[in-house]
């Protein structure tokens, strides 16, 4: 694990790092194409395990699923969990990123925790979790931070949360990206 962040105000905001030397970019694609996003909740959520570790998946109530094209073939994906921390009362955002230069991964993925930007924590009302277990929904409560739609075009994305969660992500991997293409000009 390597830590990037220069952003870390509050010595909160931590970047996990994950060597990526496997991952395939279609898949990645058939649960969201380029320049989309999709929202995977409830039922769903085991189809994620062909893009994520379900030990981490099984923390989360829902994903906000974006991919992002670039300039030369370069797509960045954003896989942003929210995790309901019912000990806190909160639900706290947990993006992961990667990046795909072509068909091959960028080499190494990103996990913010704790991260910094706004919305990033929702404060239901006090009596939210109680109603919410005994209702038997626990799993689709619909979130503030969540999309209003369940897929669409990235530019249709205007939670500003998730759109903060992916530019931190993004500017993270985009170094790496440069690094690595600077060395093969070399």
């Amino acid at each position: 694990m390597r830590n990037r962040a220069k952003r870390n105000k509050k010595g909160k905001m931590k970047f996990n790092w994950f060597q990526i030397t496997q991952e395939s970019r279609s898949k990645w694609e058939e649960i969201c194409p380029p320049n989309e996003f999709r929202v995977i909740s409830g039922s769903a959520m085991p189809s994620l395990s062909a893009i994520l570790p379900p030990k981490l998946t099984n923390k989360f109530h829902s994903v906000v699923i974006a991919g992002s094209p670039v300039a030369g073939g370069t797509v960045y994906y954003m896989a942003n969990g929210n995790r309901i921390d019912a000990s806190g009362s909160a639900i706290d955002q947990m993006p992961f990123g990667i990046a795909f230069v072509g068909q091959n991964a960028s080499g190494s993925a990103c996990l913010i925790q704790h991260g910094d930007y706004e919305n990033r924590t929702t404060y239901p009302p006090a009596d939210f979790w109680t109603q919410i277990r005994q209702s038997g929904i626990y799993n689709y409560y619909p979130l503030q931070e969540l999309p209003e739609k369940p897929a669409g075009k990235l530019s249709e994305l205007k939670v500003k949360s998730q759109l903060n969660a992916f530019e931190i992500l993004r500017t993270q991997i985009e170094p790496l990206i440069e690094n690595d293409a600077d060395s093969t000009e070399s």
